[in-house]
């Protein structure tokens, strides 16, 4: 276990490097690193667990990806309290997959997602058309186990254009039940100034059949093999796939023992999920699943998406709905959301 762990460590180092230092290069485009490192007191954890100080998130800001890997903040890894990386970042297989963050492969022209493009003519080609998501006065605060960033993020196209302006929040919680905590990420997109409108779209909306993929978005580490996951259509990802579930549970095994993401998205402002269970294990809802989203100034995008991380099983759709019921900004009125 503890060849395992050190090994984990030294894997996600070049990440967590990334966030601790600045690194000049060409993309950096902002004078010092904002960094969320979420921490759970030992207290909040369950008795036989230890955070030991380790932070469960970092948010990974620094840009360092290639372009066409559409660079921008990510929180990766995420971890349980018990030590289990729930996150993947960078990986062989979809390297512009980055942890939890908000991607999508089309803005008015403009691949956000990062990789290759996708067009009814011709297919799926890697474009020269990667943009970049920079941040924009950030601020934190905290009390006592519960804390939030918030700030800007200005989507800049590959010709450095600011397409769009965003709004950003990440918050934090401790969770009732032992061996779990609560995460949430909530955000509101605006055309940039000079922007009459923002289309966004996806590979599906031109012709990829099920490729409906983008916005908020979920990538689980290499390793969750047969994973168990449930929703309100039922169990397996083709009952999830394209639904409007209020919520998705997916439990995987790392090193040996389950854990458990639980995913919820807001009752009123429901989208389809995208979920792929094959070659890879991602989930999020899915902006343009089918059709385009329309953006403008007075009608802007509104995305939120709500996690509870939990050490263990989840087996049944109730022992779900009964985690995500002690999340605070889903079991009681939240306060103003100020990314309004």
């Amino acid at each position: 276990m503890l060849d395992a762990r050190i090994g984990n460590f030294l894997y996600y180092l070049p990440y967590i490097s990334a966030v601790v230092m600045l690194i000049p290069t060409p993309r950096t485009r902002y004078p010092q690193e904002v960094c969320l490192a979420i921490h759970t007191s030992s207290a909040a954890a369950a008795p036989g667990f230890s955070v030991q100080g380790q932070p469960l998130a970092t948010h990974c800001t620094g840009l360092r990806q290639p372009a066409t890997s559409a660079p921008r903040p990510y929180l990766h890894p995420v971890g349980s309290l018990a030590g289990a990386i729930v996150t993947e970042a960078g990986p062989a297989d979809h390297p512009h997959h980055l942890g939890l963050s908000i991607a999508f492969s089309d803005v008015n022209g403009t691949n956000f997602w990062g990789g290759s493009t996708f067009t009814a003519a011709s297919g799926s080609k890697l474009l020269a058309n990667h943009g970049t998501q920079v941040q924009q006065g950030w601020q934190s605060s905290a009390v006592g186990d519960t804390g939030e960033e918030s700030g800007g993020v200005s989507w800049q196209s590959d010709s450095g254009d600011e397409l769009a302006v965003e709004h950003r929040r990440i918050q934090y919680f401790p969770h009732p039940e032992p061996g779990t905590w609560s995460l949430s990420l909530s955000s509101v997109i605006r055309p940039g100034a000079g922007v009459e409108r923002l289309v966004v779209s996806s590979s599906a909306v031109k012709g990829r059949a099920g490729a409906g993929y983008g916005g908020i978005f979920w990538r689980f580490p290499h390793g969750s093999d047969h994973p168990s996951i449930l929703s309100d259509d039922g169990s397996g990802a083709n009952a999830a796939h394209g639904s409007l579930s209020p919520w998705l549970s997916v439990t995987i095994r790392l090193g040996g023992e389950p854990v458990t993401v639980v995913l919820a998205q807001v009752p009123e402002h429901l989208l389809p999920w995208f979920i792929r269970a094959e070659g890879y294990l991602g989930a999020g809802p899915a902006v343009a699943w089918s059709e385009p989203a329309h953006v403008d100034p007075t009608a802007p995008l509104r995305l939120a998406l709500h996690a509870v991380i939990h050490d263990g099983p989840v087996p049944t759709a109730a022992r779900a709905r009964e985690l995500l019921q002690q999340h605070p900004r889903i079991s009681r009125p939240s306060s103003p959301d100020r990314t309004s």
